[in-house]
């Protein structure tokens, strides 16, 4: 008889103290020809410091719009004035192509490249991989893009739709 695994669920966990995390994550709309960024940046008590939704014409792949929206994280805790932060996706190619060093010789190379160069001008700037459970909120932020102005931003709130989701998203 086979034994099934039962794994628990992903959930989001905050970083130490006194780091930030920013969760970031793209969505495609093809048939409207766009897609949409996500950001978050928590504390360490898992509460937001800023939520940004980003709506950028299509890129033409999957990875590339994930990329962009890595590179915009790592922006926006830089014109926040957040130099300690671990960057956290779910797509484990850009993560890995962000961890590297060298030249990355994909598709979307050039703004991994970019955003660790970005990086490097914050005292501490980590990229690390989640599982899509643990970046749902990130991922309603892209979602939402695509229903709003080019660009939003959050200051130390959500917008109210999210809620569930932030109180789902977090594990404390």
């Amino acid at each position: 008889m086979k034994q099934s695994i039962i794994h628990p669920p992903v959930k989001w966990t905050p970083p130490p103290e006194p780091v930030y995390k920013a969760n970031f994550d793209a969505a495609l709309f093809e048939h409207v020809g766009l897609a949409g960024l996500g950001v978050v940046i928590r504390d360490s008590g898992g509460n937001v410091i800023a939520a940004l939704s980003e709506k950028i014409k299509l890129p033409q792949s999957v990875e590339l719009a994930e990329a962009l929206a890595a590179r915009r994280a790592v922006i926006l805790a830089a014109e926040l004035s957040i130099f300690k932060v671990i960057v956290e996706g779910d797509c484990l190619r850009v993560i890995q192509a962000l961890s590297g060093q060298g030249s990355c010789l994909t598709m979307f190379g050039h703004v991994a490249e970019e955003t660790r160069r970005l990086g490097l001008c914050l005292e501490l700037c980590s990229f690390h991989h989640v599982k899509r459970d643990g970046n749902k909120l990130a991922h309603s932020l892209a979602r939402r893009a695509v229903l709003s102005a080019d660009v939003d931003v959050w200051v130390e709130e959500l917008p109210e739709d999210l809620d569930a989701v932030f109180q789902g998203d977090f594990a404390m």
